[in-house]
């Protein structure tokens, strides 16, 4: 799991972005609800899984990153302003979670709400089955909906072809909790 997590060009600090390349958070997003998902993300050479435990409202994401065996890697919490991040000594300094909140939000935020937030030289396409994301003109990020769902797609790939790596995402449980 730790090469997974010193590896991963998604989860790494900016230093490897140029400052128009990063895109901000969105703000969280309504209903409250908690989700359980398997993310698998593979390279070239390796295929790594983590399990994540996500917690949203209108005034928070948070999310719980557990390797398969159950162990805690890291809490991270956003509430569309600050960021706080508990992780695990045992995961590299270069870690950073957040990568991870902004491929998710790529994925299941509604494309209005990602719109807004987009930097001039971005655009983002989007229909029921796919999303594009475009930096210059330049293809970045594509979305595929295997299973898509009108309140939370089931099964998700995510090719971020500029870092060279793939997420499939696998909802496992989505449950609505009282805000």
């Amino acid at each position: 799991m730790l090469a997974y997590l010193s590896g991963c060009a998604l989860l790494t600090s900016t230093d490897y972005y140029e400052p128009a390349e990063l895109i901000p958070m969105a703000s969280p997003l309504g209903p409250a609800r908690r989700i359980v998902q398997q993310i698998t993300a593979t390279w070239t050479d390796r295929q790594e899984t983590l399990l994540c435990v996500l917690e949203l409202n209108k005034q928070h994401i948070a999310i719980a990153g557990l390797s398969n065996d159950g162990i805690s890697l890291f809490d991270l919490n956003y509430d569309g302003k600050t960021l706080s991040l508990d992780k695990s000594p045992l995961l590299p300094d270069s870690f950073s979670p957040e990568f991870i909140i902004k491929d998710l939000q790529l994925v299941y935020w509604p494309q209005a709400e990602l719109q807004k937030i987009l930097p001039q030289q971005w655009r983002l396409e989007a229909d029921n089955h796919h999303r594009r994301l475009y930096y210059n003109n330049e293809r970045r990020v594509d979305v595929d909906y295997l299973q898509p769902d009108a309140v939370w797609a089931k099964s998700v790939t995510l090719t971020n072809h500029r870092f060279h790596y793939q997420l499939h995402i696998k909802t496992i449980s989505y449950e609505s909790v009282p805000e």
